[in-house]
């Protein structure tokens, strides 16, 4: 059978991600994911997503020799920073050497800082040159952050010698309008920041009833896709990134995959769902962060 081609996203250190992950964080949180991650694999996932805080990198390895395939063959992302922890739990350095370990892998392919609060009490600009270091030694190729906020950017930006490639945040219909949200999107493309976007189908689990479900079953008919689907390739578009899903259900997993090989939406359709969206506002993830952010 073959594998679906997924496209690629380029980002601004000239390395490639590809359009779609498979998250080991919500359902797999704190589990061993092996297998799912071996479904993953089979079904054409060539990107996984880990967090030290998900605390099942292990998954990765094993699934990996299982798997059989080739490790440059997988794009590997996982994150650092845990709450309840000391300072030195969350060095960056430390933390990558750790997950290596359990991954059974020599590099990751893009670390990231999972929130801004995880940086202190080294500061931004002193937290990024250790990130910085760790692409030096080839431990990671690429670095970016997650759930940051412009007024984060601001902190380090002047510091940075490798700016940032991505920041991976909430994103669907119900997210993409809050003023906060625009600003960053405003800032991250003058510094061609590209979005990762994890709960795209939130509208689907999590904020049903609203207002984009009318849109998105109307476009999904008329395309021949699912509802699924078609918020996925709208995060996609509307963000211009990545974006991270996750299921233990292996047929979801390859219609979620599929999502991102299937003909674009039209700009009216991609315009049609924001503009529905603006009806409804809810959030799911990182409240902390969000809720002391500027408005």
């Amino acid at each position: 059978m073959s594998l679906p081609a997924v496209p690629s996203v380029k980002l601004n250190d000239g390395t490639s991600i590809p359009a779609i992950g498979y998250g080991l964080g919500t359902t797999n949180f704190g589990k061993d994911a092996t297998a799912h991650i071996v479904d993953a694999l089979n079904a054409g996932y060539r990107y996984i997503d880990a967090a030290q805080q998900y605390a099942n990198s292990k998954s990765i390895g094993d699934a990996l020799k299982q798997w059989g395939g080739k490790r440059e063959d997988v794009y590997i992302l996982t994150k650092v920073g845990q709450e309840g922890v000391d300072a030195t739990q969350n060095d960056p350095e430390v933390v990558l050497k750790k997950l290596l370990k359990e991954m059974n892998v020599d590099y990751v392919d893009l670390y990231l800082i999972h929130n801004p609060f995880y940086v202190e009490p080294l500061g931004f600009p002193a937290f990024w040159a250790k990130m910085e270091a760790l692409v030096d030694a080839g431990l990671t190729r690429s670095i970016g952050v997650s759930n940051f906020r412009t007024e984060d950017f601001a902190k380090f930006e002047g510091a940075w010698r490798i700016p940032p490639a991505v920041n991976q945040i909430e994103y669907n219909p119900y997210i993409w309008h809050a003023a906060n949200i625009r600003r960053l999107r405003a800032y991250q493309d003058k510094h061609d920041i590209k979005f990762e976007t994890y709960g795209p189908l939130n509208s689907l689990f999590r904020s049903t009833g609203g207002p984009v479900d009318a849109v998105v079953k109307d476009i999904a008919a008329r395309r021949g896709y699912t509802e699924a689907q078609v918020l996925l390739l709208w995060a996609a578009q509307h963000s211009g990134g990545a974006v991270v899903t996750t299921s233990t259900n292996t047929q979801r997993q390859r219609e979620q995959l599929a999502a991102l090989t299937l003909d674009k939406l039209t700009d009216a359709d991609v315009e049609a769902i924001a503009k529905a969206g603006k009806g409804r506002f809810f959030r799911k993830f990182q409240q902390k962060v969000w809720d002391t952010a500027e408005p």
